[in-house]
């Protein structure tokens, strides 16, 4: 099956407000990589594998009522566009939008929950929630683990843990990620200090749209990066201490912006509310970067419009893929840049 209807129309749940610390962090997700026991891991297998480990799934999960609330999307069937909007959603990696044989993803109705079949490992789990919560993502993931686990057979080893492609995933299998936007310290050209010490502790900093990708709009997802030797508690821990810090110097930041950033600050604030407001034909980076410098001024009150809950979702709604299939643009680039000035100026201009 390719991408449904329901799936391109329903709302992001994990986008909802009220969330905790959402005027910075976006999301929080965490993500599980396992694998089936006596199968060559995915990066090593041969396409008939591959098809056998897929075929396995697919039989396990109908075997299993607790999926029966996931959609599975075939990407061998979807389009370019379509894997867009999947990536765009959280749902996929990049490395999952390029398709291929015998790839496919299980979304739940609310959005929240996505299942990679044959990535770098044979399963990739994840669940994302809004703003700041990472144990409640992880624990919704933990039940999704459980319940593949009853009707699949892991890769385990007693003294390793849980069996993976990479090296740095062995263990847990956990990737504990938090999507945050710091406006404030990109403005004050003080990004890289923030980030300085993140290797030290065993995390990294990837852009936007995951590994190999920029800070595009100050977007940076911080995430752990080895999960050998550590528990679940201790990344967890670990992380959320190290957004905790970043949040801080972000506060600090917006406020010294505003308080003595003078009209220089202010100008660039309406300057890019000015632009947004009234363009008719507007790129994905340009729209990026403009809409970056209004969360400097949504919490003293410059914009009665714009919270940061319609901020933070009106920035996924002007992906290429939303723009298609929620909002009815053509896949046309041209057609598309005026669909996202149209989204924009009604957002900016209509109340909620």
């Amino acid at each position: 099956m390719s991408l449904p209807r329901s799936l391109a129309t329903s709302d992001l749940k994990w986008l909802e407000h009220p969330a905790p610390a959402n005027n910075i962090v976006v999301s929080s997700r965490t993500r599980l990589a396992r694998n089936l026991s006596e199968q060559p891991f995915a990066p090593h297998a041969k396409a008939s594998d591959l098809s056998e480990i897929d075929e396995q799934i697919r039989e396990a999960f109908e075997q299993n009522p607790y999926f029966n609330a996931f959609v599975r999307v075939e990407l061998s069937e979807s389009t370019a566009t379509e894997r867009a909007f999947l990536k765009e959603a959280r749902l996929i990696s990049k490395e999952m939008e390029r398709g291929g044989a015998n790839r496919a993803v299980y979304v739940n109705n609310d959005l929240k929950c996505s299942i990679m079949v044959n990535e770098e490992d044979h399963l990739r789990l994840q669940r994302l929630e809004p703003g700041l919560q990472i144990s409640q993502a992880q624990s919704l993931l933990n039940e999704v683990d459980r319940e593949a686990a009853k009707v699949l057979p892991m890769a385990y080893h007693e003294h390793f843990g849980f069996l993976t492609a990479c090296p740095t995933n062995v263990g847990t299998g956990l990737r504990a990620s938090v999507m945050m936007h710091l406006p404030g310290l990109a403005f004050r050209r003080e990004i890289e200090g923030a980030f300085r010490d993140l290797p030290g502790k065993g995390l990294t900093v990837r852009g936007f749209q995951g590994e190999n990708s920029e800070g595009l709009g100050d977007f940076y997802q911080i995430s752990n990066e080895v999960t050998l030797g550590k528990s679940v508690g201790e990344i967890e821990q670990q992380l959320a201490d190290t957004v905790a810090t970043i949040m801080g110097r972000e506060i600090e930041a917006r406020t010294l912006l505003l308080k003595h950033g003078g009209i220089t600050v202010t100008d660039a604030i309406w300057r890019s509310f000015g632009i947004l407001a009234n363009a008719r034909k507007m790129e994905s980076a340009e729209a990026m970067k403009l809409l970056s410098r209004l969360r400097l001024g949504i919490d003293d009150g410059f914009f009665q419009n714009l919270s940061h809950e319609k901020f933070n979702r009106l920035v996924v709604e002007i992906q290429p893929g939303h723009l298609h299939y929620r909002h009815g643009a053509a896949e046309d680039a041209e057609e598309r840049d005026i669909a996202r000035a149209n989204l924009i100026r009604h957002a900016l201009t209509t109340k909620s």
